[in-house]
């Protein structure tokens, strides 16, 4: 019996439509400041702005409007990292949840690394 494709399925974008492939953007959450340089729509890494903290991580990436995606990620073991990009607007929106369970949820702003 052939399967069905789900109709509720999310679609993974490709490195030849997500906007930030090859790129890199500095956001900027108030008391959270990273790096973010995409190297593809499947991989990313992220560094603070001491370099201390970084590491490169396998993302997921889901176009939902018009320069804005959806981007996952796991940092760590029961950390997991959803961002809300607006690339064109550069606006970022991220939830974290933690491994304890609990939840940090910012807006901030994204601006192209030149």
């Amino acid at each position: 019996m052939a399967e069905t494709a789900d109709p509720n399925a999310v679609p993974v974008a490709q490195d030849s439509e997500f906007i930030a492939a090859g790129k890199s953007y500095n956001v900027d959450f108030g008391d959270q400041k990273f790096r973010l340089d995409f190297k593809s729509a499947h991989e990313m890494v992220f560094t603070s702005p001491d370099g201390k903290n970084t590491a490169n991580v396998d993302i997921t990436t889901t176009p939902i409007g018009d320069g804005i995606y959806m981007i996952y990620w796991s940092r760590r073991a029961g950390q997991h990292v959803i961002h809300v990009d607006d690339f064109k607007r550069g606006i970022a929106y991220t939830n974290i949840i933690l491994p304890d369970g609990s939840a940090s949820r910012r807006r901030g702003t994204l601006a192209e690394v030149k």
